[in-house]
């Protein structure tokens, strides 16, 4: 489960402390005095390793889309817009309420290193869970050894020049903490690993759960995650491209982090996630060519826009309510009971939990960058510059729309 922290640099402190501790403490305490020289090698390559990944994994930015970015048709339909960078947000791509910026490929904030995990550090992030993995449990087996010779040697007396006092205390201590960290940094290592299996995010994980019980309630059209591959070497290969891209430490994966493969039962046009039909949809970046009168028009009246045709982001209309309730039978009792008590409510992208208790901002998105709520006089419209309704925002960025304008493309 994933929780920001209050402090942003105690998570990195916290994970450089148990290094330093599990890695230097067993070598200095322990290891140097009873493993052999080829183990000792072994374990001190696996400490550098997890020093060298952890350090990319911390300072390799996670990519963001260009502040001039203008898509191609193709893309341009898949594109939405981010209100807090006042600019095009590609697909897959999230504005991070933490780093205050929008990610590529964003898959989650993570406390841990203080940093999102996205397109371009995607690969640090994975590198950095197996070193820990296997370097933790590399010296977990080392002290089960260690424990089983001091278990035999137990009716020897502590100041015995092979069984130290410090040593006992060491492997006492290393021992369950080096567990500890197997277990819970291998939990993530699993669920990360699967969900590469499966071409998807961690945010798209809970967008799809989110999808998936509005298709039950008849709330939505059945609808396919388009990114999923379907085999798990081909969506492996999609996410971190060729495998000698895996194990070079300063790779990175193909792409620019904007175009995706789709599968064949989703088009390059389809929209991921589908608009939720009780919300205005975020905003949609889509190719449009203004008519001619009108270029004309506007340029004499402005004077900054030529006479050719011109690419031009605008709102998406509001999606429709949903009337079909034909998988209303599948839905779970609790989603009923939830949904019936509040079904403007609970099925929000602001609002709405996974099974895991988790909401979207949990994994560090800024929701208010992408999502506006419901028309004037629903309960939650208010005249804060967070609730607002469409007609709104579009009048409020017209002077945005104008100035840029002169660089070739307007906001309607």
């Amino acid at each position: 489960m994933v929780r920001q922290l209050k402090w942003r640099y105690l998570g990195i402190a916290v994970p450089m402390v148990l290094i330093a501790t599990i890695g230097w403490g067993s070598d200095i305490l322990i290891f140097r005095k009873h493993l052999s020289g080829d183990l000792l090698v072994r374990h001190r390559i696996y400490v550098h390793a997890i020093w060298l990944t952890y350090l990319l994994a911390i300072v390799v930015p996670p990519g963001s889309p260009p502040r001039q970015f203008s898509p191609d048709p193709e893309l341009a339909k898949v594109c939405t817009f981010c209100r807090k960078c006042n600019a095009v947000k590609p697909p897959r791509a999230h504005h991070c309420r933490v780093c205050n910026t929008c990610v590529l490929r964003m898959d989650h904030h993570c406390p841990w290193t203080n940093n999102c995990v996205g397109h371009r550090n995607l690969l640090h992030f994975v590198r950095f869970l197996l070193s820990v993995v296997v370097g933790t449990s590399s010296v977990f087996w080392n002290l089960c050894g260690r424990i089983r010779v001091l278990w035999e040697a137990r009716h020897q007396p502590v100041y015995d020049d092979d069984v130290s006092l410090s040593e006992i205390i060491a492997t006492i201590v290393l021992t369950p903490i080096s567990f500890f960290v197997i277990f819970t940094v291998g939990l993530l290592t699993i669920r990360t690993l699967w969900n590469l299996c499966e071409n998807v995010t961690l945010i798209e994980t809970w967008e799809r759960e989110r999808v998936e019980g509005q298709i039950r309630r008849g709330r939505l059209a059945p609808v396919e995650f388009p990114y999923d591959l379907g085999g798990p070497f081909d969506n492996l290969f999609a996410s971190l491209g060729p495998v000698w891209r895996w194990i070079l430490p300063w790779t990175e994966p193909q792409g620019d982090g904007m175009h995706f493969e789709v599968n064949e039962d989703a088009s390059r046009s389809t929209i991921w996630p589908p608009a939720d039909p009780d919300e205005i949809p975020p905003y949609q970046y889509v190719e449009r060519q203004i008519p001619a009168k009108d270029v004309s028009s506007r340029s004499s009246s402005t004077g900054s826009i030529s006479a050719s045709a011109i690419a031009a982001p605008y709102f998406n209309e509001r999606a429709p309510r949903a009337t079909q309730h034909l998988y209303a039978s599948e839905a779970t009792d609790s989603e009923a009971d939830d949904d019936d008590a509040d079904p403007n409510t609970y099925w929000r992208r602001d609002k709405w939990r996974s099974w895991e208790g988790e909401r979207l901002e949990d994994f560090g998105v800024d929701v208010d960058a992408e999502i506006y709520h419901r028309t004037q006089g629903s309960e939650d419209f208010d005249e804060d510059e967070e609730n607002v309704p469409l007609g709104v925002v579009k009048r409020k960025l017209v002077v945005n729309g104008m100035r840029r304008s002169t660089e070739g493309v307007e906001v309607i």
